[in-house]
């Protein structure tokens, strides 16, 4: 009985190291973020600024960057300010 529960301790520490490396679900490349789903609408970018930020979406304008489609959303943050924030349309992740 002792060498079973040894066996099976010795085998527990071990599988952390045989597991892959894998992100965490959130994490990995999908089909959602924040539970938005992608690609992103004027209104789902709205929801994202929102839940990021705080504030209050003021406006959501669509604009071709290049080859992508980025969401400029203007926010009245909680201290009075008014800030741009831009979300790639395809990933959902904020741009500069």
């Amino acid at each position: 009985m002792y060498k079973v529960m040894l066996l099976l301790f010795v085998a527990s520490l071990c599988l952390p190291a045989l597991a892959d490396d894998h992100l965490p679900y959130e994490q990995e490349p999908g089909n959602n973020i924040n539970e938005i789903t992608l690609p992103l609408s004027d209104h789902t970018a709205a929801e994202l600024a929102k839940v990021e930020t705080g504030g209050k979406v003021l406006s959501v304008d669509e604009e071709h960057y290049g080859n992508k489609i980025i969401f400029r959303v203007k926010v009245l943050h909680n201290d009075g300010k008014v800030k741009i924030h831009r979300f790639d349309r395809d990933s959902g992740h904020s741009v500069p």
